[in-house]
């Protein structure tokens, strides 16, 4: 049975508390969740985007630059070479989500049109659709590592 822990007013139960919240925190902490997670932040700022009024478009659009641009550096520099060396078989499909980087920078500009985000988003959704289909369960089991901590933030 439980008891009171000092200070707190929450119950203990032997250990089992402890162990429930570890779990928790290494839940929360799955990379595949994070880049979801992530993927969802910068799509909800796609949104937000096309929701802004003309005047404030432009400031929502180097945020939403900024974001994007900081997961992929964040993905091409830290997670993929990651998972290159543990999973050599995605060489090529990392290879090639680099390579839909490069596009996407090149479609980012401080001043977008409403169809030049529209094109924007198609691709980032079908992008992120594949990248989340190939790589969520592989990045599941990566061991937690401080290395990989914040590396598919959208938002900051």
């Amino acid at each position: 049975m439980g008891t009171e822990a000092p200070d707190h007013g929450e119950s203990v139960d032997n250990g089992n508390n402890v162990r429930a919240a570890d779990g928790e925190r290494a839940r929360l902490r799955a990379y595949g969740h994070q880049l979801i997670e992530a993927h969802h932040q910068l799509l909800d700022m796609l949104d937000e985007l096309h929701d802004a009024a003309e005047g404030k478009l432009q400031l929502h659009c180097l945020t939403l630059c900024a974001a994007v641009t900081r997961h992929h550096t964040a993905e091409d520099t830290t997670v993929f070479p990651i998972l290159a060396a543990r999973h050599p078989e995605l060489r090529e499909f990392l290879d090639g989500l680099a390579r839909d980087h490069e596009i996407i920078a090149g479609m980012l500009k401080d001043e977008m049109t409403r169809e030049e985000l529209d094109g924007l988003g198609a691709v980032l959704e079908t992008h992120f659709i594949g990248e989340e289909k190939r790589l969520v369960a592989l990045l599941n089991q990566l061991a937690p590592s401080p290395e990989l901590d914040g590396s598919f933030g959208g938002r900051s």
